[in-house]
C-alpha cells in the first residue's frame, strides 16, 4: 500500500556511478511514473569505508554522473548528498557494534536537514537483496538503517512533516518471510507500514532490455567486458558523454577495469 501522497516525494537513488548507465536511469523513470515521485536525486557514493578504490576514482564518477543526468533533467538530478567529507559520526547497530553513519540510508536522510519545514516522503531506492534487518555477517542493512534513523529523528527528521519510503526493486514482490519484527515492534509495523503511516515499503520490478543482464553485478562485468572489445552492444548503455570521458581518461579506466563488479 503506497502513502497517500499528501507531500512532495523525493527519490534517492544511491549508485557508485562506477560508471554511470542508462539502466540506472530508466529505473529511476519507471519509479517516478509507477510511485508519483516528484524528481530522483542520483546520489554518488563516497566509497571510503567500501572500497579504497571507489573513493580515489571520486572526482571521475562525479564528473561522469553530472553528464548522464543531463537528458533526463529535471527529474532526475545529481547531488552531493553522498559527499562525506564533512566528517561521519557513528551510531550502534542492533547486534550492539558500531558502524560509521556512511550509507545510502544515512545520507538520504540529509534530505531532511535540508527541507526541514517542508512536507516530504524520502523514496530511498535500492536493490531487493537490501529488504532485510541485517546482512549475512549480523551487521544492519536496509530495514534496520531506515527504522533506526526514523526512531531516533536522524539528521533533521520530523515524523510531522516527513516520510519515509523503501523502494525494493528487483524480483521481490512482498516482505521476504525470514523478515521478522519483534513483539515491541508489532504495534509499529501494520502490513509493512511502519510509524502509522511514517515508514512504507514498496517493491518494483526492475526495467528489463533484451540482451541487458538484469542483475547490476553482471552488467558491471558485461560493462566491463565491453570496454576492452568484448560485446560491444551494452556500451549503447553508456551516454556518448560518458563513453569519451572513459576512453580521455585512462587512469580511470584501468582502476574501472581492475575494480570489483558492484
Amino acid at each position: 500500500m503506497a502513502l497517500t501522497k499528501d507531500r512532495q516525494r523525493i527519490g534517492v537513488m544511491c549508485s557508485d556511478a562506477n560508471p554511470p548507465h542508462m539502466i540506472e536511469f530508466l529505473t529511476a523513470v519507471q519509479a517516478i511514473a509507477e510511485f508519483k515521485i516528484d524528481r530522483v536525486l542520483y546520489a554518488v557514493t563516497d566509497g571510503r569505508f567500501r572500497d579504497e578504490a571507489l573513493l580515489e576514482t571520486k572526482k571521475h564518477r562525479y564528473a561522469m554522473a553530472t553528464m548522464a543526468v543531463k537528458t533526463f533533467e529535471p527529474f532526475i538530478t545529481p547531488t552531493d548528498l553522498g559527499d562525506l567529507d564533512h566528517g561521519v559520526e557513528k551510531t550502534m547497530m542492533a547486534n550492539g557494534q558500531e558502524r560509521p553513519r556512511s550509507d545510502g540510508e544515512d545520507y538520504a536522510f540529509r534530505l531532511f536537514e535540508f527541507n526541514p519545514d517542508e512536507r516530504i516522503t524520502l523514496v530511498f531506492m535500492t536493490e531487493c537483496e537490501h529488504c532485510r534487518r541485517v546482512d549475512d555477517t549480523g551487521r544492519d542493512d536496509t530495514i534496520n538503517k531506515l527504522l533506526a534513523n526514523i526512531r531516533r529523528k536522524y539528521s533533521g527528521f520530523n515524523p510531522a512533516m516527513h516520510n519515509v519510503m523503501g523502494l525494493f526493486i528487483g524480483e521481490l514482490a512482498q516482505i521476504p518471510p525470514g523478515v521478522k519484527f519483534g513483539r515491541d515492534e508489532q504495534t509499529l509495523v501494520d502490513g509493512g507500514v511502519f510509524y502509522s503511516g511514517v515508514f512504507t515499503i514498496e517493491f518494483m520490478r526492475r526495467p528489463a532490455l533484451k540482451g541487458v543482464p538484469t542483475k547490476p553485478q553482471d552488467l558491471s562485468l558485461a560493462l566491463r567486458d565491453a570496454l576492452q572489445g568484448r560485446g560491444l552492444g551494452v556500451l549503447a548503455l553508456l551516454s556518448p558523454d560518458v563513453h569519451n570521458y572513459i576512453e580521455a581518461h585512462p587512469d580511470y579506466k584501468e582502476r574501472l577495469l581492475r575494480s570489483p563488479p558492484a
